[in-house]
């Protein structure tokens, strides 16, 4: 069976409150599974690039194991444009993909919103994600813009957006998500909460810029990329914990070419 689930940026990151905000964009990441005896075999290709960490995928496995009783084995191919460690929900991507690929395997009757909750349940086990990313595996799962209760996976709000380009810079570093495990983010709280009230209330663009700003400062991203992508009245925001930047604007190539100097520049579209 197969499946896809895409990519997404941040409109509030869940790390301070808990509460988390994201938007899902055309980037994907498409699975194939089959059942087989036993074990778990296959390849995972992302950008062309062998990624060899099956973590994600046993979890995912380990999941429906529970869900089915059965002691299946497992054959998977994963291909994903999502650069990961970068704050893309790559993640998220994969763990929607193959929880829907392997549901429809199994034959089980789960609803949609059941089979993101089943990938965010084995992102948690697989120790890719802090606060179960609920918001990012919706935007991801679904499209349009998630406002969630992570830490109680719940839907505190939902809402189509406009299908408008994207900019995406992708610095030369890449930032794990669990290398921040530990890490006390109160001090920005009072700032996110701002962030969420916006967010709750349908400003989603000043809620990504109001949370940039804060998790890029608190965390030392540059924030350079802020300043050029303002002044030609584009929407900016950090995805995820970085340090990919984004940028919602009508004028994606010449803001591409100008951030060009800082690394990797992507243009996709809003889903």
């Amino acid at each position: 069976m197969r499946a896809s689930a895409s990519s997404a940026v941040t409109v509030v990151n869940a790390f301070a409150t808990g509460v988390g905000s994201a938007i899902g964009i055309k980037l994907w990441t498409r699975a194939e599974v089959k059942l087989k005896g036993d074990g778990i075999k296959g390849e995972i290709r992302v950008r062309e690039e062998q990624v060899r960490d099956l973590r994600l995928v046993k979890a995912v496995a380990d999941v429906f194991r529970e869900k089915t009783g059965e002691d299946f084995g497992i054959k998977f191919s994963i291909e994903s444009e999502i650069p990961i460690a970068m704050g893309l929900k790559s993640s998220s991507a994969a763990a929607n993909a193959l929880s829907k690929a392997l549901a429809d395997a199994l034959g089980l009757d789960m609803s949609e919103m059941e089979v993101v909750k089943a990938g965010v349940e084995a992102a948690k086990r697989a120790g890719v994600t802090l606060t179960g990313a609920f918001d990012d595996a919706c935007a991801s799962y679904f499209g349009s813009l998630w406002v969630t209760d992570n830490l109680g996976m719940r839907v505190l709000h939902s809402s189509k957006v406009e299908l408008l380009p994207v900019v995406l810079l992708l610095p030369g570093k890449t930032l794990l998500t669990e290398s921040l495990s530990g890490r006390d983010f109160s001090p920005i709280r009072p700032y996110v909460e701002e962030a969420i009230r916006l967010a709750l209330e349908g400003e989603w663009r000043k809620a990504a810029f109001i949370n940039g700003l804060v998790y890029s400062t608190y965390l030392g991203h540059p924030i350079e990329p802020f300043r050029i992508a303002l002044e030609r009245g584009a929407v900016v925001g950090l995805s995820g914990k970085g340090p990919a930047v984004f940028a919602v604007t009508d004028e994606p190539e010449e803001l591409a070419e100008e951030w060009g100097q800082f690394g990797e520049v992507l243009i996709t579209e809003l889903r």
